[in-house]
């Protein structure tokens, strides 16, 4: 039987916090807003004629894409493919920034762990998380000054960042998250939780929340 996770609580920052957080990493809300946006409406063009995991998988291409786009943009992000795992990577090498389907708990401030993966993710992630170390971790933060968290709430630490989103029935709820670490497929808690307000579409009309399909794993195989 599986041991449960250790537990650890995460440094929050919330939402009124998290335009200036982020912009020491070169992350721009509206951006983050805009490719969620994108998600949305490429999801929601799905009908009950495609396949089941159409919209969760047309919401997360969609993401990915305009996000990538929009760092891009900055010139102080660029995209990259290790193992076929697409990633925006800062090019002074301090930060990467992900996307992954969360579960419900995404986005909810006062839960003490923080989201899992909607779904099990792969071993380019679990290398992509434990092989890039952070800077500050919550056990060095526990064992150490109070002032140490006092400058991980003003400066991102070094890392592997996820844009962490939920799509639940009336909105979408997100954060930008960085991993305590990663194992048997599922994140095993977070180092610090940025999260953003939830981004409702123009219309009232409630949505279907995604099945399956948030994002995917593959390797590619040489036929000969």
């Amino acid at each position: 039987m599986n041991q449960p996770m250790p537990f650890h609580h995460p440094i929050v920052i919330e939402p009124p916090d998290a335009p200036e957080y982020l912009s020491h990493m070169g992350i721009a809300v509206p951006d983050v807003t805009a490719a969620i946006q994108a998600g949305d409406v490429s999801a929601r063009n799905m009908t009950t004629h495609h396949p089941v995991t159409a919209a969760g998988l047309m919401r997360w291409i969609y993401v990915v894409g305009t996000m990538r786009e929009r760092l891009a943009v900055t010139k102080l992000w660029v995209g990259d493919d290790p193992k076929n795992r697409p990633i925006s990577q800062r090019k002074d090498g301090t930060y990467t920034l992900s996307v992954v389907g969360g579960n419900e708990i995404t986005g909810i401030i006062d839960n003490p762990r923080g989201p899992s993966a909607a779904r099990r993710r792969g071993k380019a992630t679990e290398e992509a998380v434990n092989d890039m170390v952070p800077l500050i971790t919550v056990q060095a933060l526990r064992g150490s000054a109070r002032a140490d968290e006092s400058d991980v709430r003003k400066q991102p630490p070094q890392g592997p960042w996820f844009l962490v989103y939920h799509r639940d029935t009336n909105a979408v709820r997100m954060e930008i998250s960085l991993p305590l670490g990663f194992e048997d497929g599922q994140f095993t808690g977070w180092n610090v939780r940025v999260i953003l307000d939830e981004w409702r579409p123009d219309s009232d009309s409630a949505r279907p929340r995604d099945i399956g399909g948030q994002d995917v794993n593959f390797k590619v195989v040489e036929v000969g």
